[in-house]
């Protein structure tokens, strides 16, 4: 897919756009039924909206706002999806527990974030926090408004690492990651003047909505460089509502270095580093993320693990010890009490996808 036909296939009305362009404020049954019997449905552009399919379409089209309400939006489970916001109608207002970036690839979106309504132009970019309350008013024609909605555990596995070197983004995603629910922040990009930006959010489209051959790490590396971009247009367009994202830097590097120096890192060791005193680093590590600091150790070193396991081939007794547990038993015991199984299934269950 190149951008000339990324572009065909976003333009494009789905059948649910279709209805809403012709049954908005029309409930007559059997105009609908004649409808839905008389209109090409065509699948291959369902991908644009992968809340509706066969099973659930008429009762979409009879009570759509209904259907939002009760229906479970698309959920990106442990990667990364796309979508598209259905045009003519409104998408009322909701949350959920992952990450998600609006961008608007053409026209505006007037969105409403918390009760606030915020105005986007193409290029645009919004990133929400996790459980932020948020709702679109209705887009016209050319109103092309793209979601890309990114779980906890991929922002976690794939993500934060090659992140750590901007304040903003890690800070933002390791609160969303790690601490309570009480934030509700989101980040407003006024990127409508990068057309670098531009360009790589057509080649992630082309790449998702025409997969082959390693896609799906080649859309994790164009996100790395999406990210980059945004950080440096927000460097010249600070939106105001965010500056204060910085102020919590201090707890992000404390959740970074224990997450780099897990295997070796201690109450004590932490607490000399960033020169506090283990019982205040102890508090405020409780306070941000609900765990205490054993946890979040252990919890680091298993995702170092899992990650160990899933991309190489080192012997498991290896990996353990290379995390600090030197007790073979005791590592299996924690990791399957967290993954829900043991490394030898997880190594093996990875292997078979």
């Amino acid at each position: 897919m190149n951008s000339f036909e990324l572009n065909n296939f976003l333009q494009k009305h789905t059948f649910f756009e279709k209805y809403l362009l012709n049954f908005k404020n029309n409930n007559d049954m059997q105009a609908i039924k004649s409808f839905i019997e008389n209109t090409f449905f065509d699948k291959n552009l369902m991908r644009k909206f992968p809340l509706i399919n066969d099973d659930n379409l008429e009762d979409f089209l009879i009570n759509p706002k209904k259907q939002f309400e009760t229906k479970t939006i698309p959920h990106p489970k442990n990667g990364i999806i796309f979508t598209c916001h259905p045009r003519f109608g409104e998408i009322i207002e909701h949350h959920h527990d992952y990450i998600e970036m609006v961008y608007v690839y053409s026209g505006k979106c007037n969105q409403v974030v918390n009760g606030t309504t915020i105005a986007m132009n193409k290029g645009d970019v919004c990133i929400l926090d996790t459980n932020v309350l948020h709702s679109i008013e209705p887009a016209s024609e050319n109103d092309i408004i793209v979601n890309c909605l990114m779980s906890k555990k991929h922002l976690d596995n794939i993500l934060i690492d090659r992140l750590s070197g901007n304040d903003l983004l890690s800070s933002f995603f390791i609160r969303a990651l790690y601490y309570s629910n009480d934030f509700n922040e989101y980040i407003l990009f006024n990127s409508s003047e990068s057309a670098k930006l531009s360009k790589l959010m057509e080649d992630v489209l082309c790449e998702y909505f025409d997969k082959s051959l390693c896609s799906d790490e080649v859309i994790n590396s164009y996100m790395i460089i999406i990210f980059s971009e945004l950080l440096r247009v927000y460097e010249n367009h600070t939106n105001t509502k965010s500056r204060h994202l910085l102020k919590n830097a201090g707890i992000t590097d404390i959740i970074l270095y224990i997450q780099n120096n897990c295997k070796d890192a201690t109450l004590t060791s932490v607490s000399e580093h960033f020169h506090f005193h283990p019982n205040y680093l102890s508090t405020v590590i409780k306070k941000f993320t609900g765990n205490n600091f054993t946890f979040v150790l252990q919890e680091a070193k298993l995702k170092k693990a899992a990650f160990f396991l899933k991309n190489s081939n080192i012997p498991v007794i290896e990996v353990a010890n290379s995390i600090g547990y030197e007790n073979t038993n005791f590592f299996y015991k924690i990791f399957k009490k967290y993954f829900g199984c043991n490394p030898t299934e997880y190594r093996k269950n990875f292997s078979n996808e």
